[in-house]
């Protein structure tokens, strides 16, 4: 897993560390090229993106934001306890599928906002 993390505002904390996000990953067995960035800002999404001319394997790109720091403990409770475990079943699930099938073969995207 690749993880980027831009420098926060005062007053700003991130609701999820890169490693609780890989342990995740691993204890699910989910083996995908993933890229995690995390930068100030509401951003919550992750992409499931196929093989393409440019890049010939599936990758998994997730966006964090941030939220203020008075919230951050509560977000991490809830990064942690509803979206990471969401996140990961989706990925697993259309990892699950067939190569060829028309889901797989196509860009993903989930919305964390909902969790």
């Amino acid at each position: 897993m690749n993880s980027e993390t831009a420098k926060l505002p005062r007053g700003q904390s991130y609701p999820l560390k890169p490693s609780i996000m890989e342990a995740a990953l691993k204890t699910a067995h989910v083996s995908i090229d993933t890229h995690l960035v995390r930068g100030p800002g509401k951003i919550f999404s992750a992409d499931f993106w196929p093989p393409n001319p440019n890049v010939p394997h599936e990758r998994l790109y997730v966006r964090i934001g941030s939220v203020p720091a008075e919230q951050a403990q509560a977000a991490r409770d809830r990064f942690e306890r509803a979206v990471v475990p969401a996140l990961v079943a989706w990925i697993g699930n259309i990892l699950a599928l067939d190569p060829q099938s028309p889901v797989r073969r196509e860009k993903q995207r989930l919305s964390l906002n909902e969790f």
